[in-house]
């Protein structure tokens, strides 16, 4: 029998949240793979999500030096995972992380609390770049249609979210547990819509309120939410509860804060570039969330 070839990978960089999972005591599975992404399954239900040189960094994310080509074709759902000093192999594939580096997904939340009138300008220019380039079959509609004029999925978002927002300005954390649960799993796909705009809600959170009632608030939706959608879902939720995001989503941070209106359209453009829907969903949900909660902040 010929034996296949065995590939070697190089990883640029891998997320500081990775680094326990990252062990030779630990093991993993493939639990999905796709053209440019792979998510991996531990023994502990946490996720390690290999990526091509295309996706940039997030919070389970290892990012490869180079595409390989489609990673669904080299990288099978079910493969177990060893997992060395500085290396992950599966079947004939090796991804060395030896020289890697070591990213951090905590977004530095804090330089957006000052509120400045720049700030706020270029929350007006996100909102109006977001409604008109996001793409269609998404949650971006809530961004300027009232209720009657919205699909089924759209419509039950924007009336769990005002519970939800409801629930936060009145501190009741019933309507707040009920609004994120509503939201939960709705729409299609390995991320749904509704836990896109979850995400969205909860970055909005870390923007308006200090990190104790950020964490707060973000613990509770994520415990509402996750027992109705998928695992990596929840995942992405908890990380997000934590602070942490995806590197389109520091680079807007850093726009939002300092940048012109260029650099606010070419931030925009790059979260709208994620998935089909997901990156313009959860857009949707930070810019209605800062919006809807003007009560309790001056962003916007």
């Amino acid at each position: 029998m010929k034996l296949q070839n065995r590939m070697q990978l190089l990883s640029q960089s891998y997320s500081a949240g990775l680094a326990e999972r990252l062990t030779s005591n630990n093991s993993a599975r493939v639990l999905s793979s796709f053209e440019r992404a792979c998510n991996l399954i531990d023994e502990q239900g946490r996720f390690i999500s290999i990526v091509d040189n295309t996706a940039g960094n997030g919070p389970s994310t290892m990012v490869l030096m180079e595409s390989p080509g489609s990673l669904e074709k080299i990288l099978f759902v079910g493969d177990p995972v060893a997992i060395g000093e500085n290396s992950l192999t599966i079947n004939t594939t090796t991804i060395d992380f030896s020289e890697a580096t070591v990213w951090c997904p905590r977004v530095d939340w804090d330089r957006a609390k000052n509120c400045t009138q720049h700030f706020k300008k270029n929350i007006r220019d996100l909102n109006m770049i977001a409604k008109y380039r996001a793409p269609q079959g998404g949650l971006s509609s809530l961004l300027f249609s009232s209720i009657p004029n919205m699909d089924f999925v759209c419509a039950r978002v924007a009336e769990s979210a005002q519970q939800l927002f409801r629930g936060i300005v009145s501190n009741n954390t019933e309507n707040v547990l009920v609004g994120a649960s509503s939201v939960a799993g709705l729409g299609v796909g390995l991320t749904p819509s509704g836990d896109d705009f979850l995400i969205g809600v909860i970055y909005a959170l870390w923007v308006v309120f200090d990190s104790e009632d950020a964490a707060r608030w973000s613990r509770t939706i994520v415990e509402s939410a996750s027992p109705h959608t998928t695992m990596l879902s929840a995942a992405m939720l908890q990380d997000a509860s934590e602070g942490n995001a995806a590197e389109h989503w520091h680079i807007l941070v850093d726009v939002l804060v300092e940048g012109d209106a260029i650099d606010v359209e070419q931030a925009c453009s790059g979260i709208l570039s994620v998935g089909h829907t997901s990156g313009a969903d959860a857009l949707t949900g930070f810019l209605l969330t800062l919006d809807l909660l003007r009560e309790c902040t001056d962003v916007s």
